[in-house]
């Protein structure tokens, strides 16, 4: 399972021009369901409707079956889903360039949708 140390270290840091206000570890522990993922929440900008509302970055805790983890635009995975190979992540830029492409995938989803 993957332990990312100082994740906090990111918030106020910009991705694709949208300042991440929140980043921390979520576990379901309420109803045990075995959920358990970082979150990174996007600032709501402009509108706040479609690509400028607010959003959640995921990052799962757990590698797929090729061997990495993923990465997505929580209620868009399907859409905005980038496999992220962890051994490259040396500084806090590296998550907010994994971010990028995620909003990039959002923000091209939702501009042809």
């Amino acid at each position: 399972m993957l332990k990312i140390e100082n994740i906090g270290k990111i918030v106020n840091m910009y991705a694709n021009g949208r300042l991440i206000v929140e980043a921390g570890d979520y576990r379901d522990s309420l109803r045990k369901l075995g959920y358990e993922y970082y979150f990174f929440k996007i600032q709501e900008q402009g509108d706040g409707v479609d690509y400028n509302k607010e959003h959640d970055i995921v990052l799962t805790k757990h590698k797929g079956p090729d061997g990495k983890y993923r990465m997505f635009n929580m209620g868009l995975q399907r859409v905005t889903e980038i496999e992220v190979d962890m051994k490259s992540f040396n500084l806090p830029t590296d998550f907010c360039i994994a971010i990028r492409n995620v909003l990039v995938k959002t923000q091209t989803y939702y501009q042809t949708s």
